[in-house]
């Protein structure tokens, strides 16, 4: 999937050292083994994201660009991931669920807010702000915008402090 290859149940007995029907009994369906490892990656946790960082701005800044950079980085799979996942609920109309790490990383950047917000604010900003970024984002960005990774930055930055400035709380 990194090399931006079809994943084949044979091809990963032969990386896996190990016999196909090792790989067949545990995986039927070469879709089902690209949906399972993508969303296997390592993420950095949250709270090492944030460390230092007090200003919630900065906080939310932070997280937006490490998961838009985390997509970029592994872009590959995550486009491994959509294209089994979207051939998946065309085959049976099931979607894969994701982990919605985002939004749980997002709510910890806010947490500086959370006291002067009502719950549901916080439920609502921090999912508003997990469409901000990901790999959903990076398609937008330079597949049809085809926009640079600066401007990209800068696009994202707007759509965050715009989200920012319409729900945190006035000094």
């Amino acid at each position: 999937m990194s090399e931006g290859k079809e994943v084949t149940l044979a091809k990963v007995a032969e990386r896996a050292k190990t016999s196909r029907a090792t790989v067949y009994r545990y995986f039927s369906d070469p879709s089902v083994l690209a949906l399972d490892a993508t969303l296997d990656l390592e993420v950095t946790p949250t709270s090492e994201l944030l460390e230092g960082l007090k200003n919630v701005r900065s906080r939310v800044h932070a997280v937006a660009r490490y998961y838009l950079d985390f997509s970029r980085v592994h872009e590959a799979h995550f486009r491994q991931f959509l294209a089994e996942s979207l051939k998946a609920s065309l085959e049976d109309g099931t979607v894969k669920m994701r982990g919605a790490r985002r939004v749980a990383a997002f709510s910890e950047a806010l947490a500086p807010v959370q006291p002067l917000m009502k719950p549901k604010e916080i439920d609502d900003l921090a999912k508003r702000l997990s469409m901000t970024t990901g790999m959903e984002q990076l398609i937008i960005l330079e597949d049809i915008l085809r926009v640079d990774e600066a401007t990209g930055y800068q696009l994202q930055e707007g759509l965050v402090d715009a989200l920012l400035d319409r729900y945190l709380p006035k000094n």
